[in-house]
């Protein structure tokens, strides 16, 4: 079933996005960031050839300006004067820690795009229905109302459009008028849709049954076993090491050089090494199927 890291089990592909998620809010070093973020995009190019992140790249771009823009002006700490702005101190630690907060909202947003090309809502029921069969349905429906309203919402404002609408040429306060009558069809469009889906689960007897079928039966390869173990282990040492301040990068109150001694050097392999999990499977279905 699909191919590269798709057609990894459930199991080991989610772990990857938990572990992944860890290190990069974690690991506040900006060439560990910016490596990561490096990483994800190639993922998400060899996922999808980045059409997803082409969409929301203005977005991300717009929200990681605001972070480094207004961390700066919040916070004073550091002992580094840049400049003044209005009797505020500017300081080199608190643009810096603006960045790396960049880096890492940016890298994760990225991560959500890849997770949800690859943990699809059948894998995610799999793994978490026989445990958490209330909570796993919620989250999975909830996760599918973000773009699913996107969606509807261009749908409705090209509908309006076409209606007479001219929303682009509108004064601000009109433009938020339309907003809020688009909003208002989307909530009422999305409530009837839920009691739709509602009515027919309880039909078709959605939760009388224990144990729960699924469409897709998955299965541990020896691929997936050697995956699942490999990411356990990198976990494991990454965190370890981190927790033992083998590698370390302090921020606040002084800024920090960037040095790369003999253990920050295989920490960084090693952490590179497990967020480009994915593109090293991909590598292997490549050569498995070019033979």
């Amino acid at each position: 079933m699909g191919y590269g890291f798709s057609s990894i089990h459930p199991l080991p592909s989610f772990l990857y996005y938990i572990g992944a998620i860890i290190f990069t809010m974690t690991f506040y070093h900006p060439v560990f960031l910016l490596s990561g973020l490096f990483i994800l995009i190639i993922i998400n190019l060899i996922q999808d050839k980045g059409k997803k992140l082409k969409s929301y790249s203005k977005f991300y771009l717009f929200m990681g300006l605001i972070i480094v823009i207004l961390n700066p002006i919040i916070s004073s700490r550091g002992e580094t004067v840049l400049f003044y702005v209005f009797d505020k101190v500017i300081t080199l630690e608190s643009f810096l820690y603006g960045i790396c907060t960049m880096l890492s909202l940016i890298s994760i947003m990225i991560l959500f795009l890849s997770y949800n090309i690859i943990i699809t809502d059948d894998k995610f029921m799999y793994l978490f229905s026989g445990i958490l069969p209330n909570t796993s349905f919620l989250i999975m429906m909830t996760m599918r109302f973000v773009p699913l309203f996107k969606s509807r919402a261009e749908e409705i404002a090209i509908v309006q459009k076409l209606k007479g609408g001219e929303y682009y040429k509108n004064s601000f306060k009109e433009k938020i008028k339309e907003g809020m009558q688009i909003l208002s069809i989307l909530v009422t469009w999305s409530l009837e849709d839920s009691i739709q889906t509602a009515r027919s689960m309880r039909s078709r007897g959605y939760g009388i049954v224990k144990d729960r079928s699924f469409y897709f039966n998955y299965k541990m390869s020896a691929l997936d076993i050697i995956v699942l173990i490999a990411i356990i282990i990198l976990i494991f040492i990454l965190l370890i090491s981190w927790n033992m301040n083998l590698f370390s990068y302090q921020i606040y109150p002084k800024v920090q050089s960037i040095k790369f001694d003999f253990k920050t050097t295989l920490f960084f392999i090693l952490y590179s090494l497990y967020m480009g999990i994915p593109i090293i499977i991909e590598g292997i279905d490549k050569m498995k199927w070019h033979k």
